[in-house]
């Protein structure tokens, strides 16, 4: 890469993860001897070009984040009832226009190249996504669960995080969706809200978001293999 980038990051650590049935948020649940958070974070903290690094969590779990203080500009905000409500609260901590990191805490999956690959697509287009091809067909149904269409795989893509967007574009789609009363799912919808581009990034299929207790099972295989050696 001949030119690094720098940029914030709102990483996403709030949330219950009820499906995960826990007495814990999934994200703070131990996975490799560490919080699952941490596993993502820290590859936030070691990117030079993190400029400013803001945790959306509960008061309750800053003390997780608090050591890497040292490392990162650090800041800490509340989490929303819904995930772009926790996105807005994140971004009203950023001056000035800088491209926007979003990162699911629950993803501990990413590596330091992806995120830069990601990273620079969004300096170019505006906005830009990790995501995957689909390998299943997908149906298209009612809420009989009647198939109504079946979309050509081929142009049917997963979405995943990091997602970047430069923090003038999520102003401008947080405005947008706040007038029309609309709950998107992920942070680059925001964008498509305003007819621009977004470029997406062909990502690893590891990177899977936690959600279940098959996923952290899954996510702690894919993580030791990934921590052991090769010849």
């Amino acid at each position: 890469m001949n030119q690094i980038t720098s940029f914030s990051v709102v990483f996403l650590a709030g949330g219950m993860g009820t499906r995960m049935g826990r007495d814990i948020p999934k994200q703070y649940l131990p996975i490799l001897n560490k919080p699952l958070a941490l596993h993502s974070f820290e590859v936030f903290v070691h990117l030079p070009e993190v400029k400013h690094l803001i945790v959306v969590c509960e008061p309750e779990y800053q003390k997780l984040f608090l050591p890497y203080q040292e490392k990162k500009s650090l800041s800490f905000a509340s989490p929303g009832m819904r995930r772009q409500d926790s996105v807005f609260n994140g971004i009203q901590l950023l001056q000035g226009d800088p491209l926007v990191c979003i990162h699911d805490s629950a993803r501990p999956l990413i590596s330091a190249g992806l995120v830069r690959q990601v990273v620079q697509a969004a300096d170019e287009w505006g906005a830009a996504v990790a995501g995957v091809p689909v390998k299943a067909t997908i149906k298209i149904c009612n809420d009989d669960q009647i198939v109504l269409s079946t979309p050509d795989r081929a142009q049917v893509w997963e979405m995943q995080t990091p997602q970047v967007v430069r923090l003038s574009l999520l102003q401008e789609g947080f405005a947008k969706a706040l007038q029309q009363n609309l709950t998107v799912t992920d942070d680059v919808s925001l964008v498509e809200l305003l007819g621009k581009p977004v470029k997406v990034v062909k990502g690893p299929y590891e990177n899977i978001k936690v959600t279940t207790p098959d996923d952290l099972f899954i996510a702690q295989q894919l993580l030791e293999r990934a921590c052991t050696p090769t010849n």
